[in-house]
């Protein structure tokens, strides 16, 4: 692969998880609020907004539509809330749009809602579709023209949020008040909580005029953001810690269209982190860091990534697993053989291809080898906006570190090898700085970092993992984001 086709392998995918976590700065009240009362009339009141979408620079990138329309269903009031967005930006040299959509329907006075949500992306499609009912979440996932059903329970009361069919309004609040929200994302089938707070009341200049706000931090998974909000409960204004602006706009503004050549090094430079220290380099055998910057920070530990005391790391390369060694011993590593709606190791597409992969062959580390050489030389390397689904990438046979990831994970599962995702940093030498990244590790004995996606059957010592996980564990990477800072201290 060329230098310069492997670099926006790094950057990408965080840009990726922004797009779709910028909708927690379109929260509003649907349900339960945990301290104080809201009323629900200010939900009978048909809206519809339009927020540019812009990077800090001022180059706007794309635009959202949010409506609110009153409507009966099941001989039950209700508010049906829209959300509509398009963005277009330019990664590493490669145009890539992304077209999200969504509807949320909620009765005023019974804990039910009826959803849909839509993300497409140079040609990936991800659809989910459900209810929420009985403390349930009941959905089907629409993934390479696959339907998957999908249950889990949550709380009634719970707000979609996540950037598709987010309410449109926050609860009306004085300066100084605060509110706790419980939160459900559908498209990370996670469960969170935000606290809103009003800090002040500020006047904007906007191009149609000056408005009266009431400024709100919105603070979720350790990560604050801004939105400005007017006397209705509307948002005139919001902002996230990397630079995507939102800002009320016109129509005809809002759907103009936008540059093919906007400035995204900056949004892409805000996620990385620049090391302090010794200069690492890729495929290095193994490297001794210094973490700062976050409170009570701890990384996962096994014998490839080991804590020195202190917020000092050890990482490693260890020697290649002995063959013959059963990867699904022990009890522990069961849950790694499973499926899940983006993981869909069980679907006969997936057992197919895993076993034309493999072929004949027995032993476990020989089978994972085979299954990382298919994925990284079948894919080709391209910057994907979109959520990660093992069938679809087997269809698309392309995608960034997510979709390698998910397709190598689903593969090895079918194929009885254990593994698992892990989400972290990796160094990119194009760019200088460490930058989110995805990989999967096997199970052989112990744990064993692979990464087909630089083509790393032993996934080099400068890949430092935050946590371990797959798409639903996208918000707890927040917390580090503009705030964790490493120190290389040796390099080898």
């Amino acid at each position: 692969m060329s230098r310069r086709r492997r670099r926006w392998m790094i950057g990408a995918p965080i840009v990726g998880f922004w797009l779709l976590m910028m909708g927690l700065l379109l929260r509003g009240e649907l349900g339960v609020r945990r301290s104080g009362a809201v009323g629900a009339e200010r939900l009978s009141e048909p809206t519809d907004s339009w927020l540019g979408v812009y990077l800090a620079e001022g180059q706007r990138v794309g635009h959202v539509h949010l409506r609110q329309i009153p409507e009966e269903r099941h001989q039950l009031a209700g508010v049906r809330m829209e959300l509509a967005a398009r963005m277009s930006l330019e990664l590493i040299g490669k145009s890539t749009d992304l077209d999200l959509s969504g509807s949320i329907w909620r009765p005023y006075e019974s804990p039910r809602a009826e959803f849909d949500f839509a993300v497409r992306s140079a040609g990936f499609d991800f659809e989910l579709s459900g209810e929420v009912a009985d403390g349930e979440l009941r959905s089907e996932m629409v993934s390479a023209g696959e339907v998957i059903p999908w249950r889990l329970p949550v709380n009634d009361a719970m707000i979609f949020s996540g950037g598709l069919g987010s309410a449109l309004r926050f609860p009306a609040l004085e300066v100084g008040e605060q509110v706790r929200l419980d939160t459900f994302d559908p498209l990370t089938l996670s469960k969170s909580e935000a606290r809103v707070r009003c800090v002040a009341r500020e006047v904007l200049s906007l191009s149609a005029g000056e408005v009266e706000t009431c400024r709100l931090s919105v603070q979720m998974s350790g990560l604050k953001s801004l939105a400005w909000i007017d006397d209705t409960g509307e948002v005139v204004r919001a902002e996230t810690p990397i630079g995507l602006v939102l800002e009320r706009i016109s129509p005809h503004d809002a759907t103009a269209p936008v540059s093919g050549q906007q400035a995204t090094a900056g949004l892409l430079s805000r996620t990385a982190i620049r090391p302090s220290g010794q200069r690492p380099f890729r495929a290095a055998r193994a490297m001794t860091i210094q973490l700062r910057g976050l409170d009570d920070l701890r990384l996962p530990e096994d014998r490839v990534q080991v804590s020195l005391g202190g917020g000092r790391y050890r990482l490693s390369v260890p020697a290649e697993p002995p063959p013959g060694l059963d990867p699904a011993s022990s009890p522990a590593v069961a849950p790694f053989l499973g499926t899940d709606a983006f993981i869909q190791s069980d679907h006969p597409k997936i057992e197919s291809q895993a076993a034309a992969v493999v072929g004949d062959e027995t032993d476990p580390w020989l089978r994972s080898r085979a299954i990382h050489d298919w994925v990284f030389s079948r894919l080709d390397k391209e910057p994907v906006l979109s959520i990660p689904s093992a069938l679809e990438v087997l269809e698309q046979r392309r995608g960034d570190c997510n979709e390698h990831t998910v397709l190598f994970t689903a593969l090895a599962r079918a194929a009885g090898v254990p593994t698992r995702v892990a989400i972290g940093l990796v160094w990119s030498d194009e760019l200088e700085g460490f930058y989110y990244h995805a990989w999967p590790e096997v199970h052989l004995g112990d744990w064993v970092w692979m990464d087909p996606t630089l083509d790393q059957p032993l996934a080099d010592a400068t890949h430092v993992k935050l946590l371990t996980g797959g798409i639903e564990q996208w918000p707890r990477l927040l917390p580090y984001l503009g705030k964790l800072e490493i120190e290389v201290l040796e390099i080898e």
